[in-house]
């Protein structure tokens, strides 16, 4: 394990603020410009994993001969980072719009991928999203690739979008022949993670408990006869919702089941061929670090704990520049060079 500098103002080293202020309004307006650019310069791609499952997509293509801030001028190009967002997130989400900048300044082209029933996909497939559809994703990926046809093809994430990564990693990155991988904040024990999003009165638990619940409601006006309506309309916590939404609507029969699924824990990232990088901090609100003790990890895998940045935060001024996105870059030109 590793801990990399990451040393915020004072008034920024609170794990709480780096995790509320990466997705507010005050960071949207300062980095506005940033992502009005990326919104000017995208496509949107409707990718058909298989016969019965469609996502969407943005897709970047790196400006041509550049200069890189902080490192240079590099050719062009550098390959293709495929990135996935969080739970509730989007492909619009503020945060992957700022990687997408930082990752187009240095010379990758960004594929930006919804999830499943994130965003404004809720009408493209009938089963609901749960976390055990890395196939899917994998299967997205290789489309992806076909379509861009990279140099060299990247995975990152953010938080749930990172644990997907990992697990893609380890289970087919020799197959889809990533050159590396990166997971921010990823939960690793997803039991532990829920039960702190469940604590009463927490304004995790809120908004998470809001999110979800809308996005199932918005979801049975494509499809009625999923009929899980009125369950939905008695949930009071996200506790209740997974008592039906587990059972009902994963291939799992319990909690337990289910967060041990996508937990990273033990040897589940064993079979990991590619280089990846978790990188996480010690304040991080709802991914606790002791939990990367948990963790049998194989030669390709590097941590790297920092002791601030919240969850998926680690703003490093007061403009609300994202080091992790520095990182990014950084750790993947790192591995064009080995």
């Amino acid at each position: 394990m590793h801990t990399t500098p990451f040393k915020p103002p004072v008034l920024l080293r609170n794990g709480h603020l780096q995790s509320v202020l990466n997705g507010s309004r005050l960071r949207n307006k300062l980095v506005r410009e940033r992502i009005q650019f990326v919104k000017n310069t995208e496509s949107i791609h409707l990718i058909d994993c298989d016969q019965d499952t469609r996502l969407i997509g943005a897709l970047n293509r790196a400006p041509n001969n550049r200069p890189i801030k902080n490192f240079g001028t590099q050719p062009m190009n550098r390959g293709l980072v495929v990135l996935l967002h969080g739970w509730e997130g989007s492909f619009e989400s503020i945060y992957m719009m700022t990687a997408t900048s930082a990752l187009l300044n240095a010379g990758f082209d960004v594929f930006r991928l919804n999830l499943r029933d994130h965003g404004p996909t809720l009408h493209l497939n009938k089963e609901l999203f749960n976390a055990t559809l890395t196939q899917e994703i994998t299967n997205a990926i290789s489309v992806i690739k076909n379509l861009c046809s990279p140099t060299a093809c990247f995975l990152a994430g953010y938080s749930l979008g990172g644990n997907f990564a990992l697990r893609i990693a380890a289970d087919s990155g020799t197959e889809l022949d990533l050159t590396a991988t990166m997971g921010i904040c990823s939960p690793i024990n997803p039991a532990r993670t829920m039960a702190i999003l469940e604590k009463p009165r927490s304004i995790y638990h809120t908004y998470f408990f809001n999110k979800w619940r809308a996005s199932l409601q918005s979801k049975l006006a494509y499809f009625p006869d999923l009929n899980y309506g009125a369950l939905l309309k008695q949930c009071k916590n996200l506790a209740d919702i997974n008592r039906f939404f587990i059972p009902g609507h994963t291939p799992c029969s319990n909690p337990e089941e289910y967060f041990g699924a996508y937990s990273l824990t033990s040897d589940r990232l064993a079979e990991l061929r590619v280089p990846a990088l978790l990188l996480t901090s010690r304040d991080d609100p709802i991914i606790p670090a002791v939990d990367l003790a948990a963790i049998k990890i194989p030669p390709p895998l590097q941590v790297e704990l920092v002791d601030y940045g919240g969850h998926c935060g680690f703003l490093e001024n007061y403009r609300l520049e994202s080091w992790a996105e520095q990182r990014m870059v950084s750790y993947f030109l790192g591995q064009l060079t080995q």
